[in-house]
């Protein structure tokens, strides 16, 4: 567009100041409705309760028609499955990311039953029929499929999850013994950049079905988004005090972004011109404009990764609407300057008070950086693996490995001390060196004097020699109880063992060589559906009858018979 040589100049000089005049803004107000109404944003909205192999759920079919109605009337390309079939769910998904290539926004929405097994987090459709967790891969549809589909697709992507209600298919995973139980509602999940992730509850944690025609989660997101100017993570917020304070605190709704700028489902409304005598007035006021001229010089800015840009904002506009949005931003840099962070100071006994979240941060901090600094965005994640700890259910433990800067931890253990042992274990399995006890329970450690903390070197993990039951690592008493591990002494050879720091064994007996038996167990461990991969690679433990764990093999051991050439068995 061009203007006379005169406004031009103006617009320049102005416009690299970041003060444009009340002219400029209304013809910029102008652009930035013709904009909106251009804007292309695509949505799939799923409910899920008319489950035929569990009893059903009556709200989730309203939450998705409802919320269906919503977008439609903010503009919104919307289809909505109520009470599909996995194949017609991944479906849906596959078009959800057809549809999102070049759109501005991509958003996704499920309400009904969820969990997390082994590291991930499954949704499940209506004819889902889950006996073990090796029906997952083929019953139900694993979220980060849906993140592959809106990866890089939109400008920013959303993802909505009311499906964290407590359900009899976790029960059944539970009672069926294999692996690692199912938790209570869904897992941690990490948002890719341009992705915003929200759960209905904090992770682990169950969600209300609700008495009313909407889940308390749906109602309060039902009631606020439509509200202009509303900005996304504004508006989460005013969900999770709203279902906060409906469950008697019983729910807190998380989420999880990685947005790096601002997203509204419906924009701030533009007001009609004031009158002359009040737009001088306005001009002359400072932190006053015409309503409408402070969004659209906050949309200028949102996106800037310069700090001047947010402080010329704040200048124009000290008590503007966002404000507070552009102080955080301008925190975040700050704290952003240093990639690294290092050990606190361990003689401050305020520093590492473990009854303050600060304090437990600081805690954190002093054992991750151990061995060295502690790059902030690894610090990040591991504050939120401590506070999806902290909402875990008992009995649970966290234990750390230093050289890895990163943690492992368990839940619902059937004691303190098994909690205990199972966490170290695990963490040694996975990391390959002894870790550090963090906490168990409520119960934090804290350094020993001169701010060490002790490394747990566990007996089972060092065990090697003759197979023995009660010598197993990462599992629980009970499951040594079970006939793969008690009998395995006595079963038919060719025979081999592999274990995951998941605390998942996979046998293999009477096999045609001790090659094969060794290869089996350990492709089927790898292969392992509820797994997927999470958590690092199988080991062999045992060969024959002879434990071979402290090696950290990741391929067989016997020779080939065939004669091929065997693959090295390091990592």
């Amino acid at each position: 567009m061009r203007f006379g040589n005169g406004l031009t100049g103006l617009w320049r000089r102005r416009e690299a100041a970041h003060r444009l005049s009340l002219c400029v803004f209304g013809l910029l107000l102008t652009a930035s409705a013709a904009v909106a109404q251009q804007e292309r944003r695509v949505a799939l909205i799923v409910g899920v309760g008319a489950y035929r192999n569990v009893p059903p759920l009556p709200n989730p079919p309203n939450d998705a028609r409802d919320l269906g109605a919503v977008l439609d009337r903010l503009g919104f390309e919307t289809e909505t499955l109520v009470d599909p079939d996995r194949l017609a769910l991944e479906a849906g998904v596959r078009r959800l990311g057809q549809r999102a290539r070049g759109a501005d926004a991509a958003f996704f929405f499920f309400a009904g039953h969820g969990l997390e097994a082994s590291g991930r987090n499954w949704l499940l459709p209506a004819p889902a029929e889950i006996r073990s967790d090796r029906d997952l891969r083929f019953e139900a549809l694993d979220v980060d499929s849906v993140l592959e589909q809106l990866d890089g697709a939109a400008r920013l992507s959303i993802l909505v999850l009311d499906a964290c209600r407590d359900n009899p298919f976790r029960k059944r995973l539970q009672a069926s013994g294999r692996g690692a139980p199912a938790a209570s509602g869904l897992g941690q999940a990490s948002a890719t950049v341009g992705t915003l992730l929200a759960f209905a509850t904090a992770p682990g944690t169950v969600a209300d079905d609700g008495r009313g025609r909407n889940s308390p989660f749906t109602t309060a997101l039902l009631k606020r988004i439509e509200t202009p100017g509303l900005e996304i993570r504004q508006l989460m917020a005013e969900v999770r005090r709203e279902v906060r304070e409906a469950t008697q605190g019983r729910q807190v709704p998380w989420e999880n972004s990685a947005l790096e700028g601002s997203f509204y489902f419906r924009a701030a409304a533009a007001s009609a011109p004031a009158p002359a005598a009040a737009r001088s007035a306005a001009a002359q006021a400072p932190g006053t404009a015409v309503p409408g001229a402070e969004t659209v010089f906050w949309e200028s800015v949102r996106s800037s990764r310069n700090p001047a840009d947010l402080r010329a904002y704040l200048a124009r506009f000290p008590g503007g609407v966002f404000a507070s949005l552009a102080r955080n931003r301008l925190e975040e840099m700050e704290r952003n300057r240093s990639p690294d962070l290092r050990r606190p100071d361990a003689s401050s006994a305020t520093a590492l008070d473990p009854a303050t979240p600060e304090g437990r941060e600081a805690l954190l901090l002093s054992v991750l950086s151990l061995d060295r600094t502690v790059p902030r965005g690894r610090l990040e994640a591991q504050v939120r693996a401590l506070q999806a700890y902290q909402e875990s259910k008992q009995h649970r433990a966290i234990a750390i490995s230093p050289k890895q800067q990163r943690s492992f931890r368990v839940a619902e253990s059937p004691s303190a001390a098994a909690a205990e042992e199972l966490a170290l274990e695990r963490c040694q399995l996975r990391n390959e060196e002894p870790c550090v006890l963090f906490a168990v329970n409520e119960a934090f450690r804290t350094p020993q004097q001169g701010g060490e903390w002790p490394r747990r070197d566990m007996e089972r993990l060092r065990h090697e020699g003759p197979y023995r039951p009660d010598k197993v690592p990462a599992i629980t008493a009970e499951r040594r109880k079970e006939a793969d591990i008690a009998g395995y002494g006595r079963a038919r050879e060719p025979k081999a063992m592999a274990i995951h720091p998941l605390g998942r064994i996979f046998v293999r007996t009477g096999a045609a060589s001790a090659f094969a038996a060794e290869t089996e167990a350990l492709k089927v461990c790898n292969d392992d559906p509820a797994r997927d991969g999470a958590t690092g690679s199988c080991l062999l433990y045992a060969a024959g009858n002879t434990v071979v764990l402290p090696g950290h093999h990741t391929a067989p051991l016997a020779a080939d018979p065939a004669g091929a050439a065997r693959p090295a068995s390091g990592r």
